[in-house]
């Protein structure tokens, strides 16, 4: 046991007994000794994480890592072929699956504030901060914590943001995090979420990162759209997130591509998904949106006349026999989609998305 030091001796006081004394110095000697190194702050995205997710949290951790904060990344799922791509091009190893939150745990979120995105038990979890470009979805913890929260296209974006304010210059691979974060959720600059404060970030992040950014966001995309080895059910959940709207439970997922043909050709597989999803999570409904990205534009793919229903009134077209319907101009989840769906149903949808 280490010596208590000096200055962490009580003072003596007249009439204060001896024994009392050395009661405390042990008590003093005790707590420095059990104190410990701090604990590391967990940092993770959302549940089927995107490219935002699992970057930002990297990002994250380096942050506060030079705030003198211990802090390491995670992730809440595997990863898809874009965000392989984005370490495999940066070397950087994989984060590892976070399991479970325990009581007690110092964690903290990035890209999202929703409770349905977040593991069990973040209700028992000291959340050290969150930062994220979503709306406010109810997320509750047990203490004060730091809040950022800006109407940028990333989180990554916000991330940037924070270090040019505190002086940081964040390392090669790190800002090559942040613009990979910027390109996958602005679509390469196309999506209606990108501020001209993302495009100035991009720039600025390419320089330091070494990255040609429009290669660096085309082999982004190319990498998306390889969804060769994915089963149907696979690619109704490789970027889904769950709602409230006018009522119903549902879970909108969005397929962004720049080969739609190669997920529209397995539309029957895909309603027969959607139909076998609801049933399975006790959902209303799942919607899909195919999203062509050099068209710029959605293919709205329906499982149920109740969903063909809710996007006819949403966007004014009839959904064709087929079960699909073209909306041109529509890129965004959380921007165009659900925005339309809200209206058209007539909630107040709860969740953030891209």
């Amino acid at each position: 046991m280490r010596a208590p030091t000096r200055s962490a001796l009580p003072a003596a006081r007249p009439g204060l007994p001896k024994l009392l004394l050395i009661a405390l110095h042990l008590l003093l000697s005790a707590a420095t000794e059990c104190s410990g190194p701090p604990t590391r702050v967990s940092v993770f995205g959302h549940k089927i994480p995107d490219t935002d997710a699992i970057c930002s949290a990297m990002a994250y951790a380096w942050e506060l890592e030079s705030r003198g904060i211990p802090a390491s990344a995670f992730r809440l799922g595997e990863l898809n072929r874009e965000t392989e791509y984005v370490l495999r091009t940066l070397n950087l190893e994989t984060p590892p699956l976070l399991e479970s939150v325990s009581a007690g745990d110092p964690v903290a979120v990035v890209d999202t504030n929703n409770p349905k995105e977040l593991p069990d038990g973040m209700d028992r979890a000291v959340v050290h901060s969150i930062v994220d470009h979503h709306k406010l979805s109810g997320l509750i913890t047990r203490e004060p914590l730091e809040v950022d929260m800006r109407a940028l296209c990333s989180t990554g974006s916000i991330l940037y943001a924070r270090a040019k304010a505190a002086g940081r210059t964040p390392p090669p691979h790190v800002a090559g995090l942040m613009l990979s974060c910027i390109l996958s959720d602005s679509l390469v600059f196309r999506s209606p979420t990108t501020t001209a404060l993302d495009r100035q970030f991009a720039e600025e992040l390419a320089l330091i990162s070494g990255l040609e950014m429009q290669k660096h966001g085309d082999a982004m995309l190319d990498a998306k759209a390889d969804i060769g080895h994915l089963s149907a059910k696979e690619l109704i959940m490789m970027d889904s997130k769950v709602y409230t709207i006018g009522g119903l439970n549902m879970r909108i997922s969005v397929l962004e591509t720049t080969r739609p043909g190669a997920a529209l050709a397995k539309r029957a597989a895909l309603q027969d998904a959607m139909r076998q999803t609801a049933q399975e999570q006790g959902l209303d409904e799942v919607l899909l949106f195919v999203v062509d990205v050099l068209d710029e534009s959605a293919t709205f793919v329906s499982s149920s006349t109740r969903s063909a229903e809710m996007v006819g009134r949403a966007w004014g077209s009839a959904v064709g026999r087929s079960g699909t319907a073209k909306l041109p101009g529509v890129l965004s989840r959380k921007k165009q989609i659900v925005p339309a769906l809200e209206a058209a149903g007539g909630g107040a949808g709860g969740g953030g998305a891209t």
